[in-house]
């Protein structure tokens, strides 16, 4: 069974440590103001969601998960919970994305569009959309 936590200050290292783990080519840059979000299964970390609030909008800066248990529902379960985080919110979220990212059909699903900035793909969810 997986369960999504809200990752406290002092777990914030093995936090990065996960998310350069599913993603080695990023630059891991998470602050203490940050809301990572961890999914376990069996006291096992196997994804994250990195979040980053500003007053007018907020940035899902990255979902990912383990490569033994993708396919498997946890992204989903995870997006679930941060949309439930911020339904209330009335702020977009954004989500920067390649454009070939099969993900892209996922988060279409619970309300996402493409949108184009300068040469950057991004994914936008208006507030109650």
């Amino acid at each position: 069974m997986i369960r999504i936590r809200t990752v406290g200050p002092s777990e914030m290292d093995t936090a990065k440590d996960l998310i350069r783990a599913v993603f080695p080519d990023a630059m891991v840059q998470v602050s203490d103001e940050d809301t990572v979000l961890i999914a376990e299964e069996d006291g096992k970390a196997v994804g994250f969601a990195h979040i980053i609030e500003f007053d007018d909008r907020i940035f899902l800066q990255g979902i990912g998960v383990d490569s033994s248990i993708r396919g498997q529902g946890v992204g989903t379960l995870l997006l679930e919970q941060v949309l439930y985080m911020f339904e209330d919110a009335d702020r977009p979220i954004y989500l920067k994305v390649k454009v070939m990212n099969p993900v892209i059909d996922l988060y279409a699903r619970y309300g996402f569009f493409l949108q184009k900035f300068g040469d950057a793909h991004v994914l936008v969810k208006k507030p109650n959309s």
